[in-house]
Parts: structure tokens; C-alpha cells; sequence
């Protein structure tokens, strides 16, 4: 039995989103290199694994680029996730950004403060980069 479905490695997919969102939520505090590491490692193992076919719909070819640009977005946001940490951290000691007077953990405080670029960095990628799958793998209607 094959785990290969019209082309995608499902297990690819699979693996790379549960490690990348683990790393990414389980983790508290602040965002650090290793979240930028594990972005790039499984962005790799995406990119060695994942071999899309043209889609035989145009459901399918609009399902399959947004599946591979939310899950790749998701590797693209955790390897930049580090480098939004660091702005964050250089805007909250400039006195740009305000912690809160409830903050008890500065480090989980910056983690949150972080969040929300981090998020915007995962929906924009998964945007991008499904539309560059859906340009480059388009519905291909069958011959007559």
C-alpha cells in the first residue's frame, strides 16, 4: 500500500504540518532559532517528497495549491518566526511596543506580542504560494 495520492506524499504533508505547528504552539515563550530550524528542515523534506500532479478537476487543482500553500506557508512562518521574535524584542526595548502592566513572564509576553506577525507572515506565504502552485500545476482538461 502506497501513501502516494495523485502525486502528493500525503505523509510529507502530514509530518511537515503537525512538527511544524508542534514546534510552533507547543512551545512557550518566546520564538527562537530552533523554530527557524525546524521551518527549514521540514520546508526540505516538503520539497523533496511533494510531486503534484495536474489536477484532473478544477476543484482539485484549486484544493491541491491551497493544501501545499498553507502547509509550506506554515514552514515559511516558523522560519522566519525567530526574526519576527527579534523585532518584536528590539520594539519593546525602544519603548515602541508596551508589554502590559499584567505581564508577569516577559519572555511569554513577547511571545505573544509576536503572534500575531507571525501569523500574518504563515497567511501571506500560504497565499503566494498557493497561487504559484496553481499557475505552475493548473486543471488540465482531458483530451477529446
Amino acid at each position: 500500500m502506497t501513501t502516494t495520492t495523485r502525486g502528493v506524499d500525503q505523509g510529507a504533508l502530514t509530518a511537515t504540518t503537525f512538527t511544524t505547528v508542534f514546534v510552533l504552539v507547543m512551545d512557550p515563550g518566546e520564538y527562537d532559532l530552533l523554530n527557524g530550524v525546524v521551518g527549514l528542515v521540514c520546508g526540505l523534506i516538503l520539497l523533496a517528497y511533494y510531486r503534484p500532479l495536474s489536477a484532473q478537476t478544477p476543484f482539485d487543482a484549486k484544493t491541491s495549491a491551497w493544501a501545499f500553500g498553507a502547509v509550506a506557508g506554515l514552514q515559511v512562518a516558523s522560519g522566519v518566526s525567530w526574526l519576527i521574535q527579534l523585532a518584536v524584542n528590539a520594539a519593546v526595548d525602544g519603548g515602541l511596543l508596551d508589554l502590559g502592566e499584567g505581564c508577569r513572564d516577559r519572555s511569554q509576553c513577547l511571545g505573544d506580542k509576536a503572534d500575531l506577525p507571525v501569523v500574518i507572515a504563515w497567511a501571506a506565504a500560504a497565499v503566494w504560494l498557493g497561487y504559484q502552485h496553481h499557475r505552475r500545476f493548473p486543471h488540465v482538461p482531458p483530451s477529446a
